[in-house]
């Protein structure tokens, strides 16, 4: 055998072993994908801070910094219970109202 047959015979063989591992992970993972819209619950929390500030002074620089690292927490955010866990920590320490 020549050394371009050899070469084939191993690309292809490692081409064919690749793909039937990869199928039988897959197969025996189950496939979770979660979605769900981020945008109304990140809309609740862009009310609420345009409530707490006037055109560019906020009103409370705690609030404010509270409000901008909940909306990155809910940018981040994986599942939709951890969304309204956020949304309620927000209505538990602002004065916004849902």
């Amino acid at each position: 055998m020549s050394l371009n047959v050899k070469f084939t015979v191993a690309v292809i063989a490692v081409v064919v072993i690749g793909f039937t591992a990869s199928s039988y992970f897959f197969s025996t993972q189950p496939l979770s994908i979660n979605l769900f819209d981020k945008s109304a619950y990140i809309q609740e929390i862009d009310a609420c801070l345009e409530s707490q500030t006037l055109g560019e002074i906020s009103l409370n620089s705690f609030a404010k910094n509270f409000l901008t690292n909940l909306r990155a927490q809910a940018e981040a955010a994986e599942s939709e219970e951890e969304l309204k866990a956020i949304v309620d920590r927000l209505y538990e320490i602002t004065s916004c109202e849902p």
